[in-house]
């Protein structure tokens, strides 16, 4: 055998023995001790483009329920969800941040639930589900929350300025008075509130301002109507004014009050509140 045919012949065996080793060194990894093909946990929600991971917006005080599948190749014996804000485990949740759900079998769906906080907005929320089966193997799926803050939640952070006053039993007549258009809200938190009547006051048109002295606020549950109380400065009676609401924003806030004015010779009169939002 020539020298070139004897180096051809130890390189091939050089080849050989590399490639058998590889095969040795792929067999001794973590496929030896448990087999991940087939199991996945999958969100019904929308994935992140190029991470793999699912994200879902939502505002505060929102329910939000997302839909979790589980498959396994051998049967399940956990399934954990844990709750992240700005990347340290959030205490508040669950159990010191993780919640344990009973799951079984080689196929699971689990519905989660949550109800998203004032706390969310803005912060980098993520939930972590988690399943474990018997061969020891574990499979987990993120999702990232984007809390946005609801016009409900909104309305105590905002200084609420009256801008429009509208008759629209009157073809939308526009009726506010100058004297009027410096007047604002503050809705607190608390379900109080303080009416400003701004610098022009207690004359003109204005001249009895500060005779109502508004105490309370409220927004049905369902957002289509909003309650402000007040009491007479010469008559203690509590008195509401329930008005539908006809817009709500984090911007703007429209609310509609329908009247009896036939006392004055007016009428039944609907008018139409225009708030507009500003720094408190």
């Amino acid at each position: 055998m020539s020298t070139i045919q004897k180096y051809i012949s130890r390189l091939i065996a050089v080849l050989l023995l590399t490639i058998v080793m590889g095969c040795d060194e792929e067999k001794q990894g973590p496929d030896d001790f448990f087999d991940n093909d087939g199991f996945k946990v999958e969100l019904v929600a929308d994935k992140a483009l190029g991470h793999g991971q699912y994200v879902l917006k939502s505002e505060s005080g929102q329910k939000i329920t997302v839909k979790v599948n589980v498959e396994s190749p051998s049967g399940l014996t956990g399934f954990k969800i844990r709750k992240t804000k700005n990347l340290t485990p959030d205490l508040t949740f669950g159990t010191n941040g993780e919640m344990t759900v009973n799951a079984s079998g080689s196929s699971f769906s689990y519905d989660f639930a949550y109800n998203t906080l004032s706390s969310d907005v803005d912060q980098l929320v993520g939930f972590s589900f988690e399943a474990l089966n018997t061969s020891g193997a574990k499979e987990v799926s993120d999702l990232n929350m984007q809390v946005t803050l609801s016009p409900r939640d909104n309305i105590p952070t905002k200084k609420w300025s009256l801008t429009s006053i509208l008759q629209v039993s009157d073809k939308n007549k526009e009726v506010i008075n100058d004297c009027e258009k410096d007047n604002a809200i503050l809705f607190n938190q608390n379900g109080t509130l303080v009416y400003l009547y701004g610098k022009d006051t207690a004359t003109g048109s204005c001249q009895f301002d500060g005779f109502n002295l508004y105490d309370k606020w409220s927004l049905s549950e369902d957002q289509k109507t909003f309650t402000i109380s007040y009491q007479g400065l010469f008559n203690p009676a509590t008195t509401v004014d329930t008005y539908k609401v006809r817009s709500l924003t984090t911007d703007e806030l429209k609310l509609e009050l329908t009247v009896d004015l036939t006392v004055l010779g007016l009428g039944i009169e609907t008018f139409l509140y225009t708030y507009k939002a500003g720094p408190k």
